[in-house]
């Protein structure tokens, strides 16, 4: 598939407003795009929709940069002004994230309890330079397994209440880990969510906390330095989560076009841990979806890598048909599982890899049917039925059309995909 076929199928000239949020995310990364901004403005946008997809797409402070900073002379002050109110609540819940971040990491770092924070604020910082641009809506840290429970303890006492099962803290030594170790602050209802070795499923192979110690970087903010996985962990990380979630919001895309921009990359360093967590396809999946829809930059032995492999294109058109409105944001169980599979980087281990997703139960499972302990093998057979229940078997191709502002608003709308 070449860059031009994708970047039709994704925008296409019946969905303008798709394509408006498109230049928008990357006039962050070619200054060139401005131009495409101001025109698709004076051709005419149906606002409502256009405010909708970018609100979908966790897109709306970028909107809000591109056309403030490009097009304001294009609309009105109200047009304006309804931009800006669209942003303005992740801004605000960003900054209130950033400072919660840091007390969360001073807290644990006290308890002598080691945590890498991620994503959220310190992607923010890394990727955009900024704390405003890219939303967030909960706080993400790794932690080794062996942790949870003293951790239980010390976020308790700073007014967190566990989102899970307590018995699930130790399931270290015996039990069923969660899909995260979530926790609520009381009463500001800040979501934190802590993973783990047994908690981060899917990546094909088991992290090594020992080998992703060896390569964290240090971020500052403001007085506070904080360590964090680099740049290229950093990036597998996030092809695997686009990847969970069928890459259905491009703000995800966008994250990992502008962290290829922002930072230097070591790119055989990249391939090398990409191939030990048998995720190179994901990976370049994620590379190939940023560089098709939003220019990053590959060098060029690494895009001939990618485009030697025609299944990347061809998942790279299932996200697109999602996000034009071919087919549904939510498929079902047959094509999810095809569409892992095909992401692997072997067939055999792939397989393997989503019989164990398909078996393992997650938190959702474990809150929807409640077992004795000594039943707990049976939740085998309860992650299955839920997933069916919930998604259905998918064969049919369905057309979804594009929600209402009201329909995609994500304020309280729970954590079903993480940002």
């Amino acid at each position: 598939m070449t860059r031009e076929r994708g970047w039709r199928n994704c925008a296409g000239a019946a969905r303008p407003e798709l394509e408006f949020i498109l230049y928008c995310g990357r006039a962050l990364i070619d200054p060139s795009a401005k131009e495409n901004v101001r025109r698709l403005i004076r051709e005419g946008l149906n606002w409502p929709d256009a405010l909708a997809v970018a609100e979908r797409h966790r897109l709306s402070p970028v909107v809000y940069e591109a056309v403030f900073g490009a097009a304001q002379d294009l609309i009105s002050p109200e047009e304006l002004d309804r931009l800006r109110q669209a942003a303005a609540p992740s801004v605000t819940a960003g900054k209130a994230l950033l400072w919660e971040l840091i007390r969360l990491h001073r807290l644990l770092e006290g308890a002598q309890i080691p945590v890498i924070p991620y994503k959220g604020p310190l992607l923010a910082r890394v990727a955009y330079g900024s704390f405003l641009l890219r939303e967030y809506l909960d706080l993400d840290f790794a932690v080794e397994q062996k942790n949870i429970p003293r951790m239980l303890a010390v976020l308790e006492s700073a007014g967190y209440c566990p989102q899970f099962d307590r018995r699930e803290a130790h399931a270290g030594e015996d039990g069923i880990a969660p899909g995260q170790y979530s926790f609520q602050s009381h009463p500001e209802k800040i979501l934190a969510e802590f993973h783990t070795e047994r908690t981060l499923r899917y990546f094909p192979t088991p992290i090594d906390f020992q080998d992703l110690n060896s390569r964290l970087m240090t971020v500052e903010i403001g007085e506070q330095r904080l360590r964090t996985f680099c740049v290229e962990d950093t990036l597998i990380m996030l092809c695997v989560h686009g990847g969970k979630h069928f890459w259905e919001r491009l703000g995800w895309v966008l994250d990992i076009a502008k962290l290829t921009m922002a930072q230097p990359v070591d790119w055989a360093l990249l391939s090398r841990i990409a191939a030990k967590m048998e995720s190179t396809r994901v990976l370049h999946l994620g590379l190939y979806l940023a560089h098709d829809l939003f220019g990053a930059a590959l060098p060029r032995n690494m895009l001939e890598e990618i485009r030697r492999d025609t299944v990347v294109s061809e998942l790279a058109e299932k996200v697109y048909e999602q996000y034009s409105g071919i087919s549904a944001t939510n498929p079902g169980v047959m094509p999810r599982a095809i569409f892992r599979l095909r992401s692997r980087d072997k067939f055999w281990p792939g397989l393997r890899h989503l019989l164990r997703l398909g078996m393992s139960p997650t938190e959702h499972d474990l809150q929807t049917v409640r077992l004795p302990r000594f039943l707990a093998p049976l939740y085998v057979l309860v992650r299955p039925w839920r997933l069916i229940t919930q998604y259905g078997w998918g064969w049919r191709r369905r057309r979804k059309s594009m929600p209402s502002q009201n329909e995609t608003s994500h304020k309280g709308s729970g954590n079903a995909s993480k940002v």
